[in-house]
């Protein structure tokens, strides 16, 4: 099959909490990275306690924009929704696009795709989690994986968490 659709593995990672404390670095949040004595592991942390947000207004900080640019840099556009990530404007237009870009990913043409938006690959459906909808027989692309996992009968329940 002609694609070029392929997994990506990235080990940094980064989380930006209410546009107000930005961590980037490796470590995961497991024994081995936190233990101190195995692997080698880089942490940053920024926090701006003078641009918080308040009851009138969000975090306007550095790390606010900066969290703009991310945004923008992975939709392939910049919009003002993207000021209010809680909005409802703002949550229908990032879900639109997700969509928009899972349709192309998973069509039959080859296409450039600018935006690396993609939706979870699972989805609630009456209450019930499932594999989402558009992908054939449940399997991520390209491959025979199921969406859901499968259960080991080898390893015990606590190594795959």
């Amino acid at each position: 099959a002609k694609t070029r659709r392929h997994q990506i593995y990235i080990h940094s990672k980064m989380m930006i909490v209410d546009d107000e404390v930005c961590l980037i670095g490796t470590a995961n949040i497991n024994q081995r990275s936190l233990d101190g004595c195995r692997d080698s592991e880089i942490m940053m942390t920024s926090w701006q306690p003078d641009h918080l947000a308040s009851e009138k207004s969000i975090a306007h900080g550095d790390i606010h924009a900066y969290r703009l640019h991310i945004w923008a840099s992975i939709t392939d556009q910049m919009n003002d929704a993207y000021r209010d990530p809680s909005s409802p404007e703002c949550v229908k237009l990032v879900n639109s696009i997700a969509d928009s870009n899972f349709k192309k990913y998973m069509g039959e043409e080859t296409v450039d795709m600018t935006s690396h938006l993609l939706p979870f690959p699972l989805e609630f459906y009456d209450g019930e989690l499932r594999p989402r909808r558009g992908l054939h027989g449940g399997h991520l692309p390209d491959t025979d994986a199921d969406a859901m996992g499968k259960k080991s009968y080898i390893l015990p329940e606590m190594f795959l968490t």
